[in-house]
C-alpha cells in the first residue's frame, strides 16, 4: 500500500511542477516579446493570482448554492468529519450541504484553515454510513495533501493563458495591420499554452483523485467501502441530468459528465472487479445512457480516472495491505 501511495505522490507533484514551469516559462517569454519588463511581468502575474485566490472560492460557493450547517443540524455528518479531520491532523473544515440531487462531494478553499467540505443532498440518500465515511475520508485526503492550494496554483496558469489569448485575439489593440497580426500571433500562442496547460491540469486532477482514494483506503482500512460508494455514485450519475458547470466538476469525487462512459466501463470490467472485491454488492440505480468507447485522446480531458480503474487500484491496495 505504501508503494502505491508513494507513486501517486510523485506523479502528483511532478505534474504540478510541469504545469507551473512550462506554462509560466512560455507566458513569460510571450510577455517579454511585448517589451514588458521582468518586474512588470511578475507584478502582473502576482496581481492576477491574488484576484483568483480570493474570488474563486466565493464564486464556487455561489454556483453550488451551499447551505452551511452546524453540529446540531447534521450531528452524524459532523461527527464523521470531525473524527477524520482529527485522524488526518488537519483543521476541521466547515461543512455545507448542496441541494443537488447528484450524489457527490467536494472540498474547496484558499487554505486548509478556510476549507469547506461540501456534501450533496443526493449523496446522503445514495450511500450507507460506511460508504459515506469513505467518501468523507477521500475529501479529507484532499485537505491532508493540500490539494486546495495545489489546484489553485495549478489552475492559475491556464486561466492566465486564457485571459491573455482572449485579450490579444479580440482586444483590438491597434488598427495597424502589422500590429494586429503580431497581437493575433501572440494570442494564438497564448491559446496553445492554455490548451497544453489544461491537459496537464486534467492529468494533475486525475493523479490527486487517485491519491485521495489511496488516503481513504488507508484512513478507513476498508478500501471496499470507497469502491462500493464509487460504483453507486457512478451508476447514479449516469442516470441523472447534469446541471453543474465544468468549472466545478474537477472538484467532485466523481466526474458527472463522464459518468455515462464510466458506467459502461464498469459493466465491462465488473467480472474483474467482483473478483477483486467479492463482497462488493452494488445495485444499479438506473441504466446509464449509451456512450461511445473512450479513446486515448478523449481520456486526456478526463478530470478523474475511470471508476473501474479507481476500484481496481483500491483492490490492489487492499491486497498489498494483506501482504504487509
Amino acid at each position: 500500500m505504501q508503494s502505491a501511495v508513494a507513486e501517486l505522490r510523485v506523479k502528483t507533484y511532478l505534474t504540478l511542477f510541469l504545469v507551473i514551469a512550462i506554462g509560466f516559462g512560455i507566458l513569460f517569454a510571450l510577455l517579454s516579446l511585448l517589451g514588458v519588463s521582468s518586474i512588470g511581468i511578475l507584478v502582473f502575474v502576482a496581481l492576477f493570482f491574488i484576484i483568483q485566490w480570493y474570488v474563486s472560492p466565493s464564486l464556487l460557493a455561489y454556483a453550488a448554492k451551499l447551505k452551511y450547517v452546524s453540529k446540531q443540524e447534521q450531528p452524524k455528518l459532523y461527527s464523521m468529519v470531525s473524527e477524520l479531520a482529527e485522524q488526518a491532523k488537519v483543521p476541521m473544515p466547515r461543512i455545507a450541504i448542496s441541494p443537488s440531487r447528484e450524489p457527490n462531494a467536494f472540498v474547496f478553499g484558499r487554505t486548509r484553515k478556510s476549507a469547506t467540505l461540501v456534501v450533496h443532498q443526493g449523496l446522503l440518500s445514495a450511500v450507507n454510513d460506511e460508504e459515506l465515511r469513505a467518501v468523507l475520508a477521500h475529501e479529507i485526503g484532499h485537505l491532508k495533501h493540500n490539494d486546495v492550494v495545489v489546484m489553485t496554483f495549478a489552475s492559475f496558469i491556464p486561466m492566465l493563458a486564457y485571459y491573455l489569448a482572449i485579450t490579444f485575439l479580440f482586444g483590438g489593440f491597434s488598427n495597424n495591420r502589422n500590429s494586429g497580426a503580431y497581437a493575433a500571433l501572440i494570442g494564438f500562442f497564448a491559446f496553445v499554452v492554455y490548451f497544453l496547460s489544461e491537459l496537464l491540469l486534467y492529468a494533475l486532477s486525475r493523479a490527486r483523485e487517485a491519491y485521495a482514494d489511496a488516503y481513504s483506503a488507508q484512513a478507513t482500512n476498508k478500501p471496499e467501502h470507497l469502491a462500493s460508494a464509487l460504483a453507486k455514485i457512478t451508476y447514479s450519475l449516469a442516470s441523472t441530468k447534469h446541471s453543474n458547470s465544468g468549472a466545478i466538476r474537477s472538484f467532485y469525487i466523481a466526474d458527472n459528465l463522464a459518468a455515462g462512459k464510466d458506467a459502461k466501463l464498469l459493466d465491462r470490467y465488473m467480472a474483474e472487479i467482483k473478483k477483486a472485491f467479492p463482497e462488493l454488492d452494488v445495485r444499479r440505480l438506473k441504466e446509464g445512457e449509451a456512450a461511445s468507447p473512450l479513446s486515448f485522446f478523449a481520456s486526456l480531458f478526463l478530470t478523474h480516472p475511470p471508476t473501474y480503474k479507481r476500484i481496481l487500484l483500491l483492490a490492489k491496495m487492499k491486497n498489498s495491505g494483506k501482504q504487509e
